[in-house]
């Protein structure tokens, strides 16, 4: 089974530039994981299941507590405290900064990183 969270969104301070990291942008992120479970979710209680909850304020921890110079580095770090703290097999973190400059006209930059225990 696969669970995701869609586009949990975090103003924080990350950002190549000065003025990035003093002002601040929105962050979009979505996390998907594959849980350990073996089916426990049959029972229908979520003591057997990761609280996708819990799983949000990490990211949100993760997100603001530190300030990062590249998305990458942000992405990184969102992925491997998923994986330190919750029964994942693997675990997907796209992190997207809509509007940031790239010298062009663009929607987003997204960067994405994939781990597994």
């Amino acid at each position: 089974m696969l669970v995701r969270l869609k586009n949990i969104q975090v103003y924080a301070y990350h950002g190549a530039y000065a003025h990035e990291r003093e002002h601040g942008a929105r962050f979009e992120i979505d996390v998907e994981y594959m849980p350990m479970l073996n089916n426990t979710f049959k029972n229908d209680d979520l003591a057997d299941v990761i609280d996708y909850v819990k799983v949000q304020e990490e990211v949100v921890k993760v997100s603001t507590q530190k300030r990062y110079h590249l998305i990458e580095s942000l992405c990184d770090a969102i992925a491997t405290q998923i994986l330190s703290i919750f029964p994942v097999e693997e675990v997907i973190i796209r992190v997207r900064k809509p509007g940031a400059s790239a010298g062009v006209v663009l929607d987003t930059i997204e960067v994405e990183c994939r781990k597994t225990k």
